[in-house]
């Protein structure tokens, strides 16, 4: 009886069911896309995984294996196991057009076990194909540094000391990981010219990559953890496919967690008008129930119903979500298939149908739940009293609120993959909706005081806002939302250009070197001096590792299996490294102590036992480090302890020679060490003469033109910020069908309203202005609020995640709240027009 009764009312009621279904599916369609992409995404990185790796197994450092560490490394090989090398690098390239950074790979015969290099000859480099790269002269150059470079076949280039010439252009590497922004363009040369090169000495920064592939049926994981009972150096990285894919993914990943919580709000403010939707449909039907109650049905029955009819209603919507995300899906992968290696091509699959059922059959029933809870409030005997049913009569209770706030929240952790940015998510969306809340209550209360206007309508308006102050809240929040959301944005991105803009005014770099032998020091001085050039910084950098931390040996974090919190990832990766060391006298002036005492002087043995160390506040988080804390470094083979005397705040955008852990002046002086040196701003011509001299007198030394890298992390961030916009215009366009659904609700109950104001002589003219007043109002108040916290939202991700500036852009917020504005008035009379239009002649005749 129950289901006949459901279905039979949704039937008479059909044009609510379909609004409320297309309401909801708006915003599941952001959260259902991100969905189906994320699985492709992670279909296609275990698909290609072993192309990624280019094998079964790598042991990879960034420093030489011992003997003892390879003899190690070699016990827990099957039988039959292939091996491989490859080393990693950055290194100047000089040719006769210029100079650039590269990322040398230097690969060996075996290269590649898996995946395979397609060229721009045609050929295309398998595993155990032929190439013309080994034991030649010859190198391969990805397409990037053609282009910047002008470079063609058969063109010659030094890297070091190696005289090259050009065979072949990478079109397409199954072998990289993701191409975000780039410090260089990748270049393959055979690694048996390492020793001719003169690149790959003490200090210099390398990785080496031992390659393995298993004969079949190797459990590759078990020999992973052997692997890792062998070598107990965190700095060692074992990885098998599955990790190198979760690597591949991380970058991306971020993005894609952050594209889940604007599609959260977009489900949040879809979710709204879907609750206001139904309460509206339950008033309407109040009567009806409590007929149904003096006819004996029990309330337990009747809430049944409507549990029943919001669960169809829930996966009825999954329909249209699906054909939206078909839209949503395409424009999505543009922008970030761009970044992947391979091409992506997703489709809504079973796993998103199901989190899709899932989401709105549950979400319709908890967004829901608070208004069928009014059912066990209905007195039948008021069935023969002259007074109105209403769906806001009854008992208030908090309880149906938790089933949606603790969604709400579980989703939010979901998306973000952490706890901490998951529920300061949840909390910041709390705040900023009681803010609306709290202001849209007074800004309604300051309207209904708003007598003495002199156009009635406009009086009548504004005591219209006062009067039905749940509706216009509902508006007001929605609107206010979007606002934020589309503000958010723009606000954040001027910030990052400012702070990242390269001028006369900053005292950012242009130019950054590394891998600087002791020797080498007074011979770029030279350099630097002819071309009249100053200096910024000049730092030492020690290689180290942690062995104790407060006595207690300093093991490596082995990531496990299923859901990992970006927070467990990130602390995964940092105990699993070596790090760079430095002292200086002072602090640059791209730090500040935030927490301790500034390190006292230089380090005096007789006087003191302990170096001084200070840490950077993040990586101290990470790594689970307090005040006082003391820790053993191992230098060279050599231990160094210290205790953390104070934390540390880095702008990192500021391109400054910047480290984690500092060590107090004295301690590390006489270290085998390195140095990295940063230039000031100069003009593009004369950073193409300082790179190019540098360059051939140099060959080992690497330099970074910061410019060009500041350049190409901003156009990076320039075409995810068209994801971001997307999923945040999705949000605002889920608003303001919000605001369609409110504003067509309230005209038909206020029918009769407008009806004896035409028969009072009021024109259709009229009648229109008072409705357009009313949401105009709102909409700009709401916008206006929404763009002002938009400010103090950007603020406070740049300068705690950022760590950066704020550059405030009043053109934006202000162009926004006149667009959204316009749009509201719009919205409002398309909503309007047809119950404005009609004659007050037909509405009486209507039975009432």
């Amino acid at each position: 009886m129950i289901f006949r009764l459901a279905i039979r009312e949704l039937v008479r009621s059909w044009r609510f069911g379909l609004f409320f279904i297309f309401n909801l599916s708006l915003g599941l369609t952001g959260f259902v896309s991100l969905q189906a992409f994320n699985v492709t995404l992670q279909d296609e990185l275990q698909k290609n995984a072993k192309n990624i790796l280019s094998a079964d197994l790598s042991v990879s450092a960034r420093r030489e294996l011992t003997q003892v560490e390879q003899d190690a490394m070699k016990s827990v090989l099957p039988a039959g196991t292939q091996t491989g090398r490859i080393y990693e690098f950055f290194a100047m390239m000089n040719s006769s057009k210029g100079s650039r950074l590269v990322m040398v790979k230097a690969v060996d015969e075996s290269y590649p076990f898996y995946g395979s290099l397609q060229m721009s000859g045609g050929r295309n480099v398998t595993p155990g194909a032929s190439k013309d790269i080994i034991n030649t002269h010859n190198v391969w150059i990805y397409p990037e540094l053609q282009q910047q470079m002008g470079l063609q076949v058969g063109d010659r280039m030094q890297i070091g000391k190696m005289d090259l010439e050009i065979s072949d252009v990478v079109e397409r590497d199954e072998t990289q990981t993701f191409r975000m922004a780039s410090l260089a363009p990748r270049v393959y040369v055979d690694m048996k010219l390492l020793p001719e090169s003169g690149l790959i000495q003490f200090g210099s920064t390398f990785t080496q990559a031992y390659q393995f592939k298993f004969p079949e049926g190797t459990d590759g994981d078990k020999v992973k953890e052997q692997m890792y009972l062998k070598l107990t150096d965190p700095a060692i990285s074992v990885n098998t496919p599955n990790s190198a894919s979760e690597d591949s993914g991380r970058q991306l990943g971020y993005l894609s967690d952050y594209l889940g919580l604007v599609a959260i709000i977009a489900l949040f403010m879809s979710a709204l008008g879907a609750a206001y939707i139904y309460r509206m449909f339950l008033y309407s039907r109040m009567k009806e129930i409590a007929i149904l109650r003096t006819l004996g049905l029990q309330s337990v029955q009747a809430v049944g119903v409507y549990v029943l009819q919001a669960s169809l209603l829930g996966l009825l919507a999954t329909i249209p979500t699906v054909a939206f995300s078909e839209i949503v899906l395409p424009i999505l992968t543009k922008v970030l298939g761009s970044f992947t290696p391979f091409a992506l091509k997703p489709t809504v699959s079973l796993e998103a149908w199901g989190l899709c059922l899932l989401m709105a059959v549950l979400g319709s029933f908890v967004v829901s739940l608070p208004f069928l809870m009014k059912i066990y409030d209905l007195k039948a005997a008021k069935l023969f009293s002259e007074e109105k049913f209403a769906v806001n009569e009854g008992k208030f209770r908090i309880w149906t609120f938790i089933p949606a706030i603790l969604m709400f929240y579980g989703l939010s952790v979901q998306q973000a993959h952490s706890w901490k940015i998951g529920s300061a998510f949840a909390g910041s969306l709390v705040a900023t909706i009681a803010i609306l809340l709290v202001t849209g209550y007074f800004t309604l209360k300051f309207a209904g005081t708003l007598k003495s206007v002199k156009i009635w309508f406009f009086k009548f308006s504004f005591l219209g806002l006062s009067r039905r102050a749940g509706a216009s809240l509902a508006v007001f929040v929605a609107l206010g939302l979007g606002a934020l959301l589309i503000n958010i944005l723009p606000q954040l991105k001027n910030s990052l250009q400012s702070d990242l803009q390269v001028d006369q005014k900053t005292a950012l770099p242009s130019l950054f070197m590394f891998d600087i032998q002791d020797e080498q020091v007074p011979g770029i001085e030279k350099v630097l001096k002819d071309n009249q050039v100053d200096t910024l910084a000049l730092s030492p950098m020690v290689r180290a590792r942690i062995l104790k931390v407060n006595g207690a040996d300093y093991e490596r974090k082995i990531e496990g299996q299923g859901f990992k919190t970006r927070e467990e990832e990130n602390e995964a990766r940092f105990r699993n490294r070596g790090m760079n060391l430095s002292y200086r006298e002072s602090l640059s002036d791209s730090e500040e102590i935030i927490a301790g005492r500034p390190i006292t002087g230089n380090f005096d043995p007789e006087k003191q036992k302990l170096a001084e160390l200070s840490v950077e506040q993040r990586f101290a988080d990470r790594m689970n480090f307090k005040l006082g804390d003391k820790v053993v470094f191992d230098v060279q083979g050599i231990e160094v302890e210290g205790e953390i005397v104070n934390f540390r705040k880095v702008r990192w955008t500021s391109f400054q020679p910047n480290f984690f852990v500092l060590v107090q002046n004295g301690v590390l002086n006489d270290a085998p060490k390195t140095f990295i040196w940063a230039l000031p701003t100069m003009t593009a011509e004369k950073r193409m003469v300082v790179q190019g001299e540098l360059a051939q007198k140099f060959a080992n030394v690497s330099v970074i033109d910061v410019v060009r890298t500041v350049d190409d992390a901003l156009k990076t961030a320039d075409k995810m910020s068209w994801s971001l916009e997307l999923m945040a215009y999705l949000a605002l366009f889920t608003g303001y069908i919000v605001l369609f659904s409110i504003v067509r609700s309230q005209i038909k109950l206020r029918r009769w309203e407008m009806n004896m104001l035409k028969i009072l002589g009021a024109s259709h003219r009229e009648v229109a202005g008072f409705i357009l007043t009313e949401f105009a109002f709102l909409a700009l108040v709401s916008s206006f609020l929404g763009a002002f916290l938009s400010v103090g939202v950007s603020y406070g991700l740049n300068r705690v995640i950022f760590e950066g500036g704020f550059q405030f852009s009043l053109t934006q917020p202000l162009l926004s709240v006149a667009i959204i504005t316009g749009l509201s008035l719009l919205i409002s009379f398309l909503a309007s027009a047809d119950i404005v239009k009609e004659s007050a002649l037909s509405i009486l005749r209507e039975e009432k």
